[in-house]
């Protein structure tokens, strides 16, 4: 068998050294020099003055821009403050709506229905007319129902207005003086219609309707008597003036009731006060008059003499309850706060005017039956005569009707209050106050005067009459400038 050579042997795969293959041929590469590293920059600080200046530009700049958008809205809140305090349907700013309503009537020259339901709101009526009169009646007058008979025709000037209500204590008396005052409308005469309980000191004086807050505001705050009087703190009250919310009612209420006759309250009920239409003296109620004074209906103004009488009969009994239950002797209180109020009016540059109205005779003549059980009521007039001779201040009538030329029976509505006609002829000598009246005339036609520019002039020496007997009966002392009657 033939030998295989090497030659004839297969071809395989070769291995192949790497060291006899050539490896590529590379760049020469040259070595660099590592750069030095550069020195850090630290950032340079802001100047403090440009910061400061530029964060004020941007506040300024911002806040200008919230300024501009609040300057737009001030208008509207300015409004929503004015109308919402204007219109106020719950009376927190201006009183209530009833009030306001017969406020606004008078004050526009109307007289009012429904007297009769003015009992709870009379004062208010009062202290709104205060507020909201804008020319300062020159007269004004005060006491309870028996001086609501005082028109501008008695009084004699078309420059006044009657502040009395019904049942009124010396409170009242004093507090709707002082509201004039407060509001800046002080009237030169202040006729002062005194009921014999003002010197009566006893709780049995005080009628409940009466502001007693407001007297003593008064007493504390004008007159230097101390009281448990504190300020009303209005901060959150106030507030009720920029909610949406009441404005919002405000608007409704007002849409609701512009233009109409017959107004509305605050929850959709008619307010039965409006102005009278026609002749008011032939209205079939008792109405308020726009000069404040009141006009009964015709059933009790035209009474009979008989009726009357029968009226003050049925007074005699309970007379004591008229705010005189007890009544044995004056206040010292009372007769001090009597004199302050005195003088703190005149200091106002008013003229203050007494007056005393008659009680029917009937009911008269009764309480000199039992003057031992009616002490207070007989010692006020006495005291009240003499002081206003000591201190110069005019003083008409008296308690006594029999003090007062004319005056009879038919001058009475019953027991308590007397017809206008009999308060006209309070111990007035007509002769002189023609005089007078005369004078003023004669200045007037000769040019002296003008009589847009002549001031008011009062009768100031009014004849002071007295019953001697009566005086001379119940002890009372009368001064040596009263004349005797008979």
């Amino acid at each position: 068998m033939p030998t295989q050579t090497p030659a004839s042997a297969p071809r395989g795969t070769q291995k192949v050294s790497r060291s006899t293959v050539a490896a590529p041929a590379r760049k020469p590469t040259t070595k660099q020099k590592k750069s030095a590293p550069s020195p850090r920059r630290r950032p340079k600080k802001p100047n403090i003055f440009v910061r400061f200046l530029h964060g004020l530009v941007r506040r300024l700049y911002f806040g200008s821009k919230t300024l501009f958008k609040f300057a737009l809205f001030i208008p509207i809140l300015v409004f929503m403050v004015w109308f919402s305090y204007t219109v106020d349907r719950s009376g927190l700013f201006q009183g209530e709506l009833a009030p306001r309503r017969i406020v606004d009537l008078m004050l526009q020259g109307y007289d009012v229905s429904n007297f009769e339901q003015m009992n709870e709101i009379e004062r208010e009526v009062v202290q709104l007319f205060a507020q909201d009169v804008p020319d300062t009646p020159e007269v004004i007058g005060i006491g309870s129902s028996r001086v609501l008979q005082f028109t501008r025709e008695l009084v004699g000037t078309d420059s006044f207005f009657n502040m009395g209500v019904t049942g009124a204590d010396v409170r009242d008396n004093m507090t709707s003086y002082y509201k004039m005052v407060c509001y800046g409308k002080v009237p030169k005469v202040l006729i002062w219609s005194v009921d014999p309980w003002v010197l009566y000191g006893d709780e049995a004086a005080f009628d409940k309707r009466a502001d007693v807050e407001l007297y003593n505001e008064f007493l504390t705050k004008v007159l230097g008597v101390e009281t448990d009087y504190e300020e009303e703190d209005r901060v959150a009250l106030w507030k009720a003036l920029v909610e949406p919310a009441y404005f919002q009612g405000n608007v409704d209420y007002y849409l609701k009731n512009r233009g109409q006759s017959v107004v509305t309250d605050d929850d959709g009920n008619p307010i039965d006060f409006n102005p009278v239409d026609g002749d008011p003296y032939e209205q079939p109620t008792t109405i308020k008059r726009s000069d404040g004074s009141v006009l009964y209906d015709p059933e009790f103004r035209d009474a009979t003499p008989d009726q009357g009488r029968a009226l003050a009969a049925e007074a005699c009994p309970t007379f004591n309850s008229v705010h005189m239950e007890g009544f044995d002797s004056l206040s010292p209180k009372q007769e001090e706060a009597f004199d302050k109020f005195i003088q703190y009016a005149q200091n106002q540059g008013t003229t203050v005017i007494l007056a005393l109205s008659p009680w029917h005779p009937y009911l008269y003549d009764f309480l000199l039956t039992e003057t031992d059980q009616h002490q207070g009521f007989f010692e006020t007039e006495n005291w009240i005569r003499q002081y206003a001779h000591d201190y110069n201040i005019p003083l008409y009538g008296s308690y006594d009707p029999t003090c007062i030329k004319g005056l009879d029976e038919t001058d009475f509505f019953d027991g308590l209050h007397c017809k206008g006609c009999g308060i006209a002829t309070l111990s007035i000598d007509y002769y002189e106050l023609g005089r007078t009246t005369g004078a003023m005339a004669a200045k007037i036609l000769t040019g002296e005067s003008n009589v847009s520019e002549m001031p008011i002039e009062y009768y100031q020496n009014p004849v002071k009459k007295y019953d001697a007997a009566r005086c001379e009966a119940l002890g009372i002392t009368v001064p040596s400038d009263y004349v005797a009657i008979g």
